[in-house]
């Protein structure tokens, strides 16, 4: 089967939402595409940007299509490349950035940026959108910070406050489990979001992967412990094995499949909603290793142009007329009406401060600061990270075992 049709049948099995921009003017128009993974008010949130983009101009024409999230992440847009046909614009995380930029994917953006942009933008955000070339290669524009989501009246009947303490967090979502019922959701796939969800776990009990000279450090007795406690929830059943609704969605607790739930800002507005209908849905910072200092992760989206593209200008001004204006109308829809997010650019925090200090915002904003961004490491590293967690979770290996494995296999890459 050739390549290109390969990809095509892949891209129809795997396409959840598909919206394709009407044409407002003459077939004359250059056809641009962007891919992402978004789905509902997101997806329809990006649909409206594009409409109006393409209606502002008479010149580009963006073509938008949404795709499964883990497809587009592991194989979809790699495969594409591979084969010449990557689309113009592309939705970056920092879990698919060192890939794309590794690969040679991404096209270099730094001419695009105005010096009061870089200025206005948190330097961590930027940092991370900068190759080690010291090129520029996406558009940073949200931050997204994780906290333990909980159904208040559940916690409630059952005598148990929030959480603060790992020991406290293994004791109600053992209490909490029923017949009808887990304690808590975690992410269960070998996926980028399964490690998002668990690095703060792994800095909160001060382990991490290499230490700062460049050591690798992942098989330390503090790693072994933090993977013994975050398999323990699989291993004693508190979490369940399998999801109807993805780790990111809020319907897990709404639906009554989990009584907590780790997630994160982007699962605010929703959780809003059922408090609306009846619900009493609760948020409070992710629990601690018994005297540690808290600690969230700090992930974001950003806006790359593949450097494929057939006009990079063209991509870049589409995607710097979204988010990297100093029209902040897109940013600040996105990041409070559409889902919840911190903007990336000091100056719109500033200027929508009220907007970050309402209902269960206000609780995200309070442990704001305790925030890390989201580490970037090789796909190598990263899969290594993902069998670690996976042999913890599903496959009877306790944390010292798994950590002296990763360990070896880290130590292998060099």
């Amino acid at each position: 089967m050739k390549l290109k049709r390969f990809l095509s049948i892949i891209m129809a099995l795997s396409m959840t939402t598909a919206v394709f921009t009407p044409v407002y003017a003459s077939e004359e128009k250059e056809k641009l595409t962007l891919w992402d993974f978004h789905n509902g008010s997101e997806a329809e949130s990006v649909q409206e940007m594009v409409d109006e983009y393409n209606q502002s101009q008479d010149k580009v024409e963006i073509e938008y299509s949404s795709v499964n999230q883990t497809d587009y992440t592991t194989t979809l847009v790699t495969t594409a490349y591979a084969n010449g046909e990557c689309p113009d614009i592309l939705w970056v995380e920092p879990a698919t950035y060192k890939k794309f930029t590794e690969a040679g994917m991404l096209a270099d953006l730094s001419s695009y940026y105005t010096d009061d942009l870089k200025k206005d933008i948190l330097p961590s955000y930027l940092e991370a959108a900068t190759g080690d070339d010291g090129k520029i290669y996406t558009l940073p524009f949200e931050c997204e910070t994780l906290g333990l989501f909980y159904d208040a009246d559940v916690l409630k009947e059952e005598g148990i406050e929030p959480p603060t303490t790992w020991e406290e967090l293994k004791s109600a979502a053992e209490k909490l489990t029923t017949d009808d019922r887990y304690g808590i959701v975690l992410p269960v796939e070998k996926t980028a979001y399964t490690l998002f969800n668990w690095w703060p776990f792994m800095w909160m009990d001060d382990a991490d992967i290499y230490d700062a000279d460049g050591n690798v450090t992942i098989g330390s007795d503090n790693m072994a412990d933090a993977l013994d406690f975050w398999g323990s929830f699989y291993q004693n059943g508190y979490c369940p094995s399998s999801l109807q609704s993805g780790p990111w969605s809020i319907d897990n607790i709404a639906n009554g499949v989990a009584a907590m739930q780790i997630g994160g800002t982007y699962m605010i507005n929703a959780a809003e909603e059922y408090n609306k209908d009846g619900h009493n849905i609760g948020v409070v910072p992710l629990p601690t290793p018994e005297g540690k200092d808290a600690v969230t992760v700090a992930g974001g989206q950003m806006l790359g142009v593949s450097s494929q593209s057939k006009d990079v200008d063209a991509a870049a001004d589409f995607i710097f007329w979204c988010f990297g204006s100093d029209d902040t109308t897109n940013v600040v829809k996105w990041c409070t009406e559409t889902k919840f997010a911190y903007p990336v650019r000091q100056s719109i925090i500033d200027n929508n401060k009220d907007l970050f200090q309402e209902g269960i915002k206000a609780t995200f904003t309070e442990f704001y600061d305790t925030a890390r961004p989201e580490p970037q490491y090789s796909a190598e590293v990263s899969d290594i990270m993902g069998d670690t967690l996976q042999a913890v979770m599903f496959g009877g290996s306790s944390g010292e075992e798994a950590a002296k494995d990763a360990q070896e296999k880290i130590e292998a890459l060099k």
